[in-house]
């Protein structure tokens, strides 16, 4: 510890009384020359000392001024210190760590986010990897990563915002693989391989699908597009053919046949695959009958209805849209070759579960007989027409003479054609037509009668062209032609042989031509015709009878009108050739 000044002297002059004490008398005595002497010394020392260190000296003293003024800023800094920056101090430390605690968490997770940064760019990875796999159609893998995001998922029941952004983009990239899958069922060209792997991966996408009919109903409603959009070119096609308004020409009802057959052709194929695809992804794994594949069942046995419904009987049956379907604007002799092949798409169909030959063959039926009947009407309408313009008229009756020298001249020349030669003999034979008449071979007396023959010819084709698709369920068909086509037919050469007699004598030759005409055409032609579509295109033999007042089949005898007019003809003629 330092001694102050004036305790430093008290102990010098202490020590030097002491020292005084000490001395004897003759050193005490020369003690003053002996101070004075080092007195001389000292201020002599002291004097070169000055001389000789005078700029130290001076150095010194503006040291000890200028450490004097620090020693004052350092006081005053030391009070500053002590007074305002150490409580200052003080307060900041005690807030360093508030101030310092969201510094230090965030940089806790930083650190946390970068020791981890591995693991979380192969979570950020994985929507990217789902859609990849997807694209490149490794649903596999796709459906492995999801998995492994649910799993994160279930370990934290209340997740960060970036796995809740990561596992909102897992479902995205799952339903772009759901698209991806469902387009699959819509291609065309997909066969059974690539069909059933979608469905299979569509089985294993968890809550996507409330079950397996739900799933069932996405692959039909797939091929249903699939399906028409390949029968929508021919269908166009054929109903443009079907909506012309004039009659169809003989080109047209060509390409419609065309076009019709495409259309079954392609529709039955595809119906077939279809099915078989169906039966082969969900039908063939039950072993045993459960609520489940009995509802697979129905949804494929609605389906299969829907899709004779829609794409198959606007073909064949009327609709709402259209009185009569395109295949009853073919002629008859196109519908052997279809009628056998809509037999082979039901046949085929059939064998797959697919069984509607009762509603085509009720739909060929009525087609049959519609095709039957117009052409048999055309031919009827072609046949008359040689008649009806040298038949009386209305206007020609209420004239006070209508037979005139003018249409008395008409029918007289008319009727020469009827015949080849002139007939001789009014009580001529004709060949009746009985059980054992051939009913593809008609009576030879018809090629003497050219109008009948040619006649006969149309009809004997349409015959045998409906002959080639008769089904017996229209054998009372036959009605049709017997009790309208014939009817009309045998009235208006009624009505002509008639107004042959009134303007000629009844031995005259044009009488004789007309009556020879008529009665080959009601003894000789109605019979074999009815015998011909009864035997002949229908084979019942058996059942076929020929009557003196009609003709028969299943028992049921056909003379309410045609059994009426011959019978009227019959007593008509008796009575002419009597008188």
């Amino acid at each position: 510890m330092s001694e102050t000044l004036p305790e430093l002297l008290n102990v010098q002059n202490t020590n030097y009384l002491e020292h005084l004490t000490s001395l004897d008398l003759e050193t005490l005595l020369s003690e003053p020359k002996v101070l004075q002497t080092q007195s001389h010394h000292l201020t002599s020392s002291l004097t070169s000392l000055t001389h000789a260190s005078y700029p130290t000296f001076v150095s010194l003293y503006s040291s000890i001024s200028d450490f004097t003024s620090s020693l004052s800023q350092i006081s005053s800094a030391l009070d500053s210190l002590l007074h305002e920056s150490l409580p200052a101090l003080e307060s900041s430390v005690s807030s360093w760590n508030t101030e310092t605690s969201s510094v230090l968490t965030t940089r806790r997770k930083t650190l946390n986010v970068l020791e981890s940064h591995d693991k979380l760019r192969d979570l950020l990875d994985i929507p990217l990897l789902i859609n990849t796999c997807a694209r490149n159609a490794y649903f596999s893998e796709a459906l492995s990563l999801a998995s492994h995001a649910r799993r994160l998922a279930g370990i934290y029941p209340s997740p960060p915002f970036i796995l809740k952004s990561v596992f909102a983009e897992v479902d995205v990239a799952m339903n772009q693989m759901l698209i991806s899958l469902l387009t699959m069922l819509h291609e065309p060209n997909r066969k059974l391989p690539a069909l059933w792997k979608a469905v299979n991966f569509l089985r294993k996408m968890e809550g996507a699908f409330g079950g397996e009919d739900e799933i069932a109903l996405a692959f039909l409603s797939g091929r249903e597009q699939c399906l028409k959009a390949s029968l929508e070119n021919q269908r166009r096609d054929i109903f443009r053919i079907a909506a012309l308004e004039e009659a169809l020409s003989t080109r047209d009802k060509e390409d419609l046949a065309k076009y019709l057959g495409k259309y079954i052709g392609s529709w039955r194929e595809s119906v077939y695959d279809l099915i078989t695809q169906y039966d082969s992804i969900f039908l063939a794994g039950t072993q045993e009958e459960n609520a489940s594949s009995m509802q697979l069942r129905a949804l494929l046995m609605a389906y299969i209805s829907h899709v004779f419904k829609i794409h198959l009987m606007p073909l064949l049956a009327p609709s709402q849209h259209s009185r009569e379907p395109p295949i009853a604007l073919l002629p008859i002799t196109s519908l052997p070759s279809l009628v056998t092949q809509l037999t082979y798409c039901a046949a085929a169909l059939g064998r797959v579960g697919a069984d509607f030959r009762f509603s085509v063959a009720r739909c060929v039926s009525d087609a049959v007989v519609r095709i039957f009947s117009g052409e048999i009407l055309n031919a009827e309408k072609r046949f008359l027409a040689q008649f009806e313009r040298n038949l009386p008229t209305s206007k020609d009756k209420e004239v006070s003479n209508p037979h005139t020298s003018a249409r008395r001249a008409n029918l007289r020349s008319s009727s020469r054609w009827l015949v080849k030669q002139e007939i001789q003999d009014p009580n001529f034979n004709v060949l009746l037509v009985n059980s054992k008449t051939i009913s593809h071979t008609p009576p030879s007396l018809l090629t003497s009668y050219p109008p009948l023959a040619v006649h006969g010819n149309e009809v004997i084709e349409i015959l045998n062209a409906l002959r080639a698709c008769a089904p017996l369920s229209v054998a009372k068909g036959y009605e049709c032609l017997g009790d309208s086509s014939l009817v009309r037919e045998g009235r208006t050469l009624f009505d002509y042989v008639k107004a042959v007699v009134q303007v000629e004598e009844m031995s005259s030759q044009e009488a004789l031509n007309s009556l020879a005409f008529a009665r080959a055409f009601f003894e000789a032609w109605v019979p074999w015709v009815m015998h011909a579509l009864v035997v002949g295109v229908f084979g019942l033999q058996e059942e076929f009878r020929s009557e003196e007042d009609g003709l028969g089949i299943h028992g049921k005898k056909v003379d309410s009108e045609l059994g009426n007019l011959r019978a009227r003809w019959r007593s008509w003629a008796q009575d002419k050739f009597n008188s």
